[in-house]
């Protein structure tokens, strides 16, 4: 029967090297008082044994975790791997490493995650989750009443100590709306975001307020129920099709619900932007890269992956740290999804 090799340990190293396992430790640390002979050694030792040391027992016995828990609801979403790409990346640089969780966007899987996630004793938290959870919410308030770095992404600040990365989802649905009517549009349809939350209201509250500051009237049957996948932005724009007269444009809650309306749109035989033009959010990388590009609304994913995980390395280093709200501009990109109403489209207006 073959057995695995065994692990090189600080002891084997001491051994070899003829020196205590205090000084092979300061050598791995690069720490003084070393001579530079002993000191040489040593690293010879550690490089021909191929020693690793235990960072779980290295962190155990500092009593501190080098692991950070990340908590957000959908990784099949294209916005959520760049955001956690920025938490890696920036993790790694300072030798930590994260526990990534994906919710489905169930409520009862953020709380499940969250507690395993205390049992590990991770040094902190990166949290996305559902609004309406007041479950999660109460465990972010009791991590934060322990000094523990928690910080939350597109909420509210449930507690002082709790860092929140902001965007205003309202301003943004505002300017590409009134992108829409300076290009002429007047009959503007909107596939929400989730109903449930703080996006959906923000969103669709700037959508209402640029029609409103334009004199038109936000119509009923131009707001339909979505949610952030392609199969929404499916639904959505067959649903806002029927409608009579039908809009020009429409807002979609992200760019995955802007390609699922787009590729609806293309079965129905109608052109995006001749017929309809469609705007969506995000930035996501794919929204470039379909036919057309697709105007939206950016958010700059990675770096508020890195900005999150810094914060979470302050906020450890010093506890007073907590608690701030960090902001993040949120620009308009056109590009060809969005143009003028076509004369037909303009036609219909008249005749209706």
């Amino acid at each position: 029967m073959s057995h695995l090799p065994r692990r090189t340990t600080i002891t084997d190293v001491a051994r070899a090297a003829q020196v205590s396992i205090q000084t092979v430790s300061a050598v791995f640390h690069n720490k003084p008082g070393i001579s530079d002979r002993t000191r040489e050694r040593v690293r010879r030792t550690i490089q021909r044994l191929h020693f690793e040391p235990n960072g779980l027992a290295s962190s155990l016995r500092a009593q501190r975790s080098l692991t950070v828990g990340v908590l957000i609801p959908s990784i099949t979403n294209p916005f959520f791997p760049d955001f956690v790409r920025g938490i890696e990346d920036t993790a790694h640089l300072h030798q930590y490493s994260i526990f990534l969780c994906n919710s489905d966007q169930d409520q009862s899987k953020e709380t499940q995650y969250l507690q395993l996630l205390r049992r590990h004793n991770v040094a902190g938290y990166v949290v996305a989750y559902d609004l309406n959870n007041l479950e999660v919410e109460k465990i972010l308030m009791q991590l934060s009443l322990l000094h523990t770095p928690v910080v939350t992404f597109g909420s509210r600040q449930v507690h002082k100590r709790v860092t929140v990365l902001a965007t205003d989802d309202e301003d943004g649905s505002f300017r590409i709306t009134s992108h829409l009517i300076e290009l002429g549009h007047r009959r503007i349809g909107l596939i929400q975001p989730p109903a449930r939350g703080r996006v959906n209201l923000h969103r669709t509250r700037g959508y209402r307020r640029a029609l409103k500051r334009a004199g038109l009237t936000a119509k009923g049957d131009y707001i339909v129920p979505g949610g952030f996948t392609i199969a929404d932005g499916q639904r959505g724009i067959e649903q806002l099709m029927a409608v009579t007269p039908a809009p020009t444009a429409v807002v979609a809650a992200n760019d995955l619900v802007a390609i699922g309306a787009i590729s609806a749109l293309k079965r129905m035989g109608k052109r995006v932007p001749g017929d309809v033009s469609i705007a969506g959010f995000d930035n996501i990388q794919m929204s470039d890269l379909v036919d057309p590009p697709i105007t939206t609304i950016s958010q700059p994913t990675y770096e508020m992956g890195k900005r999150a995980m810094g914060a979470i390395l302050e906020q450890i280093e010093n506890p007073d740290c907590s608690g701030r709200i960090i902001h993040f501009d949120i620009p308009l990109i056109i590009r060809g999804s969005t143009a003028i109403p076509s004369v037909q489209s303009t036609a219909k207006k008249v005749k209706s």
